[in-house]
């Protein structure tokens, strides 16, 4: 399809009220139009790959989710994707782009993908480092790798970024769920010098607020709060 078709259609089913919301929590000067992602996701399923990436940039909220989506869920293999991954990456400007585009890592390609996404981490773009923070949260936190997982958080160049932050704290928000102790290890140690203040509360506070930790493990939280 082309720019014309999908903006076209975008706009037939957009809502004014979810644009207004999405302009708000979103926190981008993109326009929005108001599609619900689960509505861009079929779309996206319609597209091709060399068609969405001759789309402009940041014209469209909505047309950038578009195509993380279709990005993320092309089938090439690991070297033939990467370089569409990373051009997609440095374009990232908001949170909700980042974080709607994950990759769903192939297990036969699991080695590449993990040191890919670690040496997003670096990064001093933002977005970038979140991309590689979000995707090893959805596809290493398991007993092989979640001890690297957190070696690796030691990478991450651009600390007190808020975005960066809330990344690395839904990781280990995410982390206490599924590997619970490990993450309490790392909570109790290392996490006390590598990962930011800032990023460390609000994990401890999203331990709390979920439903995957238990009220054990909750009060546990309560005596970790850093006030440096």
């Amino acid at each position: 399809m082309t720019y014309e078709q999908i903006l076209q259609i975008f706009k037939q089913n957009g809502n004014k009220d979810l644009e207004c919301f999405n302009n708000k929590i979103v926190n981008s000067g993109v326009p929005k139009i108001g599609c619900k992602i689960p509505f861009v996701r079929g779309i996206a399923k319609l597209c091709k790959l060399e068609e969405i990436e001759s789309f402009p940039l940041h014209a469209y909220y909505e047309v950038d989710l578009l195509r993380g989506i279709v990005t993320a869920n092309c089938k090439l293999p690991f070297a033939e994707k990467v370089p569409h991954i990373s051009a997609f990456a440095d374009t990232i400007e908001n949170w909700a782009v980042c974080d709607c585009s994950t990759i769903k890592v192939p297990v036969s390609e699991r080695r590449l993908y993990y040191d890919f996404f670690c040496n997003m981490l670096p990064c001093e773009k933002p977005f970038v480092c979140r991309y590689g923070v979000v995707n090893l949260m959805t596809n290493f936190l398991d007993a092989e790798h979640i001890d690297n997982v957190f070696l690796q958080l030691k990478r991450v160049a651009d600390w007190d970024n808020y975005y960066v932050d809330m990344g690395v704290a839904w990781l280990l928000a995410t982390a206490m769920a599924k590997c619970r102790e490990a993450t309490k290890l790392f909570m109790e140690g290392e996490a006390l010098h590598t990962v930011s203040k800032f990023a460390y509360n609000k994990a401890l506070q999203k331990m709390r607020e979920s439903f995957r930790v238990n009220d054990a493990d909750k009060e546990w939280t309560r005596t970790l709060k850093r006030s440096r």
